[in-house]
């Protein structure tokens, strides 16, 4: 079953470098990132990260420069093998659940996977 978390979300500049001054400060701060999502539009450079503590994270964050803001996803552990976000993503549509985005990590037999819907209520307890 899913679990609704806390996920940081934040922006700065698309250069080199941006992703290394977001995630020192958390380093030096010694918060443990647990899943980090990164992309460019333009000229900005976009970050979701879920960390084991975000109040010391957005701490560590806000004294580097950045504006964290925390955003309610849900978050589940899918076994890695093929198929299973075929099949997550399978139930949550014929359970009408839009949606906003997602994205996955995997490191051995299991997987994290992070999703931000219109109903994250009713997505923890579909997957």
């Amino acid at each position: 079953m899913g679990q609704i978390a806390k996920q940081l979300w934040l922006k700065g500049d698309n250069k080199p470098g941006t992703l290394a001054k977001v995630t020192a400060p958390l380093k030096e701060a010694g918060v443990s990132i647990s899943a980090c999502c990164a992309w460019s539009e333009g000229n900005q450079a976009n970050f979701t990260l879920l960390t084991e503590n975000n109040p010391k994270a957005i701490e560590a964050l806000k004294k580097a420069g950045f504006a964290p803001t925390e955003q309610e996803v849900v978050t589940t552990i899918l076994p890695h093998r093929l198929g299973s976000l075929a099949e997550a993503s399978q139930k949550l549509g014929e359970a009408g659940v839009d949606i906003d985005f997602c994205y996955v990590t995997a490191r051995g037999g299991d997987a994290l996977a992070v999703f931000a819907t219109k109903d994250n209520k009713k997505t923890a307890g579909l997957i």
